[in-house]
């Protein structure tokens, strides 16, 4: 029931994780860091797109939104691209010029290996990897990903494992930001955001070490004229479940996110100015944790973690 098909996309490929027979599918560009493209799914007879992702292989180049990238070896931002990491200071990349930061890791763009496919009756499943070389000079620490991508009857389910490669302990995070629509204005839906704390941060979009308590979307709430660009600690939960729900498709989507040690403890939720979708992302770290460590995972030589997160409807 549950196939996997190879398709061109632009000059690159795309693959698809199938189920025949409700027609279902999620598709991934491998040599585009592993990006998620399209997650299509199913309620009742109606096939609803719930992953705003690339329309062509030219405009995924542009990386115009960081639409589904994985966010290796930081999540979101590093004030102004510097930090220190066992007394010794580092200076990135400024992926970000307009505030002046490096932003959103450094796989983005990289070119993810095919190393396993598996189809059955009750799944459909890819294993790509990549392994990053230590070539940028502001992170010159080596390290392998390895992403899983599972497809059934329960949805979609991303895990992420990342292993230090290097001969010396190694500072790291993981994230996704995938971008969630229904077909309508953001405003149109109705929002649950499993967090008690809310992340503080200065005009710069870098945290300041305090917190807020979060009670308003506790339950479903319509979102309205709310802006977010705005981070959450979710820790205390075993899973933590971001609801969206449209009552004019009678449509919830939801992304859960493992937390625990070494796990998504943060979320980040984004919402562009045209406000035809939200970015819900889960982070195993704070904003700027390689400065601030909140979250932040260090890998001795050989070491590795794994985590994972899945969405489906009902």
């Amino acid at each position: 029931m549950f196939t996997i098909k190879k398709e061109k996309f632009g000059s690159s490929q795309k693959i698809k994780l199938i189920n025949s027979k409700t027609k279902e599918y999620v598709s991934v560009i491998p040599s585009y860091g592993a990006n998620v493209n399209e997650i299509v799914l199913k309620k009742k007879d109606k096939l609803f797109s719930v992953l705003k992702g690339y329309e062509s292989y030219e405009e995924a180049l542009t990386n115009k939104g960081s639409k589904s990238s994985k966010l290796i070896p930081f999540p979101n931002r590093i004030n102004d691209g510097k930090y220190s990491f066992e007394s010794k200071e580092y200076q990135l990349q400024l992926s970000f010029p307009k505030q002046n930061h490096a932003i959103h890791g450094l796989v983005y763009n990289k070119k993810f290996v095919l190393k396993n496919s598996f189809e059955s009756s009750k799944h459909a499943k890819i294993i790509l990897d990549y392994i990053y070389e230590g070539k940028e000079k502001g992170y010159p620490f080596k390290f392998l990903v390895e992403i899983s991508y599972v497809f059934s009857k329960k949805g979609f389910k991303a895990t992420t494992k990342i292993q230090n490669l290097d001969s010396t302990n190694i500072p790291v995070g993981d994230g996704w930001h995938p971008y969630f629509q229904t077909g309508e204005l953001v405003d149109d839906l109705m929002l649950k955001i499993p967090a008690k704390k809310k992340i503080l941060v200065n005009d710069r979009m870098i945290p300041t070490g305090k917190f807020d308590d979060f009670k308003k979307f506790s339950k479903l709430t319509k979102i309205n004229k709310t802006n977010f660009d705005t981070g959450f600690i979710v820790k205390g939960f075993k899973t933590a479940k971001t609801i969206i729900f449209s009552k004019k498709l009678n449509l919830k989507i939801n992304i859960i996110q493992e937390t625990g040690k070494r796990k998504y403890n943060y979320l980040q939720v984004y919402i562009p100015t045209d406000r035809q979708s939200i970015a819900i992302e889960p982070m195993t770290c704070n904003t700027n944790a390689f400065n601030n460590e909140e979250g932040l995972i260090i890998l001795k030589p050989k070491q590795s973690f794994k985590t994972s997160y899945s969405v489906n409807v009902n």
